[in-house]
């Protein structure tokens, strides 16, 4: 079952991953741009960075890959990483919608 909730933008630095993260770099297909992803070590939440704009995400694990959600009054944010073959699909919804999808290295 997923939760609700509204997320704060976090404070911290866009390419630092604290002690024990894990990071998922993913490059879109459609333009090139990167999507990161820093999933914290109980598995729960995770920092995502979508052009230069960061925010919390809940996790939601499913049979072959997680789906990040990112919740704000004017936005969502969908990511869904596919383990298998490492691939991602992104949705926001909100002041800047995006549609993309790519491919995703897994380090840290």
């Amino acid at each position: 079952m997923m939760k609700n909730a509204i997320f704060l933008v976090a404070l911290l630095p866009a390419s630092a991953a604290t002690a024990g993260e894990t990071v998922f770099q993913c490059t879109s297909e459609t333009n090139g741009e990167v999507v990161q992803v820093f999933q914290d070590t109980d598995l729960s939440e995770a920092r995502l960075i979508v052009q230069d704009t960061e925010g919390i995400a809940s996790v939601a694990h499913g049979l072959d890959g997680v789906t990040f959600i990112h919740i704000k009054p004017d936005e969502v944010w969908t990511l869904v990483l596919h383990f298998p073959t490492m691939t991602y699909e992104l949705s926001t919804h909100g002041a800047t919608p995006i549609e993309d999808h790519g491919h995703c290295t897994k380090g840290g």
